[in-house]
């Protein structure tokens, strides 16, 4: 008893000390009069993943990998906002996860975003926003917009866009992007993509909300050369020196019909896309189609909360840059077909646990990389702080 008591007042002392530390901390910390308000975040992600390869000549894997990300938002005067954000990985735009690997060798950080916004009100009903830099993609996407984005691709340039909410039960949204791709010191041209999407958000009977857009993707000098990128995902057709050979000029129409199935949210998405400069003078035609659709019931976001979740996806070989795709479908980016399932739960509100589930095969073997049929499994935990 005595040996506990003494505990006690250990812990007690080590409490209040650590108290008066912290509160010294912020006597001590100085900022500029410029910051309104500062705000620190973050999340870390554990995965087990493996994956079952069932072309001829491809080996099974097996790994476990994590993402770190931190980040901080410091709000300025006239309405502006710097968003900063760190995150592990190898420097890939598609991806921020690290693999145990390397005999535990150390890991990387990098600049995962630093951007400044502008969300100016300029009328009752009318918001705005500007924003440039390395930035979160701005424009609105669903979860069946991964046939075109993945969703940890931060495009780096300038976004302009805003939302007039016309009435009570309709408002009308517009995003515009323009994407610096690659800037070569020994080119005069670089090379650019530039996005703009139209859509609007209406409210329908029996509790539902419909809101659908239309976008053009036009990418600008992209067989010029490479883009110098990281990491090159499968699909595109390529030269031997890997630079693309199709044009690409996606148009895409995405929509999402939430409601509720009894007292559970459900959204059903769906994309479309076709690459409209596709060229039709090389072997095999056009390939210049997708689209994926599915459903969410649920939503794992707060402590015993639950959701689940089937989606249908096609991506012809050319039907979008593959570069910025999802990269977890399959071995990631186009000329493939399947369907992904998911069930999450979230037993605390910060922490949440989700099983998920690709099944894909290629649509056309005969294009490289050839034959890549794949079902991928992946069990992630995911802290939020």
């Amino acid at each position: 008893m005595k040996i506990a008591r003494r505990f006690a007042v250990l812990l007690l002392l080590v409490h209040a000390t650590g108290r008066a530390f912290a509160a010294n901390i912020a006597d001590q910390l100085k900022l500029s009069d410029y910051v309104q308000s500062l705000k620190f975040g973050g999340d870390f992600r554990l995965r087990d993943e493996y994956f079952d390869r069932r072309s001829p000549g491809t080996t099974n894997r097996h790994r476990q990998r994590y993402r770190l990300r931190l980040g901080a938002e410091i709000l300025l005067p006239h309405d502006l906002l710097t968003t900063i954000r760190l995150a592990s990985g190898q420097g890939e735009q598609v991806s921020t996860n690290y693999t145990f690997d390397n005999l535990s060798q150390q890991k990387e950080i990098w600049i995962d975003q630093i951007f400044l916004k502008w969300s100016p009100q300029i009328a009752d009903r009318i918001t705005g926003l500007a924003a440039a830099g390395k930035m979160q993609n701005f424009l609105w996407r669903t979860y069946s917009s991964d046939i075109l984005w993945d969703d940890d691709f931060n495009p780096e340039g300038l976004y302009e866009g805003g939302e007039w909410i016309v009435t009570d039960d309709l408002s009308v949204f517009l995003n515009l992007l323009q994407m610096a791709v690659d800037e070569d010191g020994d080119s005069a041209r670089a090379q650019w993509a530039f996005h703009q999407q139209l859509g609007f958000e209406t409210r329908l009977p029996f509790e539902t909300r419909l809101r659908l857009a239309g976008a053009y993707h036009k990418w600008s000098d992209e067989n010029r050369s490479t883009f110098g990128q990281r990491v090159v995902l499968e699909g595109n057709r390529r030269t031997a020196a890997g630079v693309l050979v199709n044009r690409f000029g996606v148009g895409e129409v995405t929509a999402q019909l939430s409601g509720w199935a009894g007292n559970l949210p459900l959204a059903a998405q769906a994309t479309i896309i076709r690459n409209l400069r596709a060229r039709d003078d090389l072997a095999g035609g056009r390939t210049q189609d997708g689209y994926q659709f599915g459903l969410i019931l649920g939503r794992a976001k707060t402590a015993g909360t639950w959701e689940a979740a089937w989606f249908k996806k096609y991506s012809q070989t050319d039907a979008t840059v593959a570069d910025v795709a999802d990269s977890d479908f399959g071995d990631g980016g186009t000329n493939k077909t399947g369907h992904i399932w998911w069930v999450g739960y979230a037993p605390l509100d910060c922490l949440g646990v989700k099983a998920k589930y690709f099944t894909t095969e290629s649509i056309d073997a005969g294009l490289a990389p050839g034959a890549r049929d794949v079902n991928r499994f992946q069990l992630d935990a995911s802290i939020k702080f």
